[in-house]
């Protein structure tokens, strides 16, 4: 963990989609709204890493030890990484 997990998990994803395009793996007309998705995430998970780092919005929105921020922008970047990550799977298994 370098800036924490939200961010270090939003700029891997966000790495891997950099590459997928550089090594063209994938055509970049037809994916457009699987990488849509997917960026989709890891700009969530960029907002749960802020939620994570900063320390006021970190105890104001913190109840009982649980950062709701947190946890709800992780979910959200999850889903959406999961659903545009099956999405892909099935445009390069249909090819």
């Amino acid at each position: 963990m370098v800036f924490g997990t939200g961010l270090d998990i939003a700029i891997g994803v966000l790495l891997c989609m950099a590459l997928m395009q550089y090594a063209q793996l994938i055509d970049k007309k037809r994916s457009a709204k699987t990488f849509a998705w997917i960026g989709g995430g890891a700009v969530s998970f960029i907002l749960a890493g802020v939620f994570e780092l900063t320390p006021y919005v970190s105890v104001w929105v913190t109840q009982y030890g649980i950062n709701y921020g947190y946890a709800l922008f992780a979910i959200i970047g999850w889903l959406l990484i999961l659903v545009g990550t099956l999405k892909l799977l099935y445009e390069l298994i249909a090819e």
